[in-house]
């Protein structure tokens, strides 16, 4: 591939990313998401209450009167119905009159949140764009996959909850670049999601880049991978202060700036949106 093809394909994927960040499911989109534990629960951005199904069955119910403009597979609810977890077992989706969505997510099924996304949200109309560093191709590097002993975690912090919690680290990634060697610790993705995650700071974050990191999503294999670090993206909580993103372990800060990937999401008047 030349580097005016490689070029043009980054301005591309940084084009497509924005459009995307307020499509439906976009990270603009996002407006919130609780998890519901008690009957009653008030969730941001959704009419009704909420409470669990009976026995911990996946997915919640939802109380509202016709007036509130739920609509659960495609009628409307005045009183209960059920918003269900998988596709199998009934809708997934209730409709908001103000243009906005509900789903349900999980980690494990030991309990059940309520999302919401509205493509309307404030977040998505102030966005306009993501900025990135121009294509380089010396941040295409060749990076080394290897396995790490069982049971070994590392410590993660939430955007919106500073208590770590030990995650499962699943490999280890060593890349070289300008002559330096360095080691970023892998963990594994969200549900639904395939490949590896290295979450990561360095000495951009802040005065050049997002402040809370960004990711580089690599295949799921050991051995020999390509490293390509202008593939690299902003956090979700970039774009929506609704969402509750992992950051980067203490293991994951490199001291060298990686000039390479997304820097921020711009809002309309060329700011940065967070």
């Amino acid at each position: 591939m030349t580097l005016t093809v490689a070029a043009d394909r980054h301005a591309s994927r940084i084009v497509d990313r924005a459009f995307a960040a307020v499509g439906p499911r976009g990270p603009a989109a996002f407006v919130w998401g609780d998890f519901v534990t008690a009957p009653g629960t008030v969730v941001t951005g959704a009419p009704g209450t909420w409470a669990p199904r009976p026995g911990g069955t996946p997915g919640l119910v939802v109380t509202a009167r016709a007036d509130e403009g739920v609509e659960i597979g495609g009628a409307p609810v005045d009183g209960e119905a059920v918003l269900f977890a998988r596709a199998a077992d009934g809708p997934t989706v209730a409709r908001f009159r103000d243009g906005a969505e509900g789903v349900v997510f999980t980690y494990d099924d030991s309990k059940y949140a309520l999302q919401v996304w509205n493509p309307n949200s404030d977040w998505a109309r102030r966005f306009a764009t993501i900025s990135a560093y121009p294509y380089d191709p010396t941040w295409v590097v060749r990076g080394l996959v290897t396995p790490v002993s069982a049971g070994r975690t590392v410590a993660i912090s939430h955007h919106r909850d500073p208590r770590p919690v030990e995650v499962p680290v699943v490999a280890e990634v060593r890349f070289a670049h300008d002559g330096e060697e360095h080691v970023l610790v892998a963990t594994a993705p969200g549900p639904d999601q395939d490949g590896l995650i290295l979450l990561f700071t360095d000495a951009t974050s802040g005065p050049e880049t997002y402040a809370a990191g960004r990711v580089l999503r690599i295949p799921t294999s050991l051995g020999s991978v390509t490293l390509d670090f202008n593939e690299t993206a902003l956090l979700p909580c970039a774009f929506s202060l609704a969402w509750n993103c992992p950051l980067p372990a203490a293991e994951n800060a490199l001291r060298i700036p990686v000039r390479a990937g997304e820097r921020h999401a711009i809002d309309h008047d060329g700011k940065e949106l967070l």
